[in-house]
């Protein structure tokens, strides 16, 4: 019947719709998936930074001492 067929064609229509939709949102998904792996990455990046800091920071620190040692005797 006609009718049907125009149901039919509305039913398929909105599949295309929903199915481009997923798409649409899986790709949103993947980018996302990428923005947090960029951000784990330069979180790392940071952390190797602070260590690296901190140990410059104690070598200064170690070398004042051994000055303020030196400059006591």
């Amino acid at each position: 019947s006609a009718r049907g067929a125009a149901a039919s064609k509305e039913a398929a229509k909105s599949s295309e719709t929903n199915a481009s939709s997923s798409a649409s949102s899986a790709a949103s998904s993947a980018t996302a998936a990428g923005n947090s792996a960029k951000a784990a990455k330069t979180s790392e990046t940071n952390a190797k930074s602070s260590e690296t800091a901190a140990g410059q920071s104690a070598s200064a620190a170690a070398g004042s001492k051994t000055a303020a040692a030196l400059s006591a005797s």
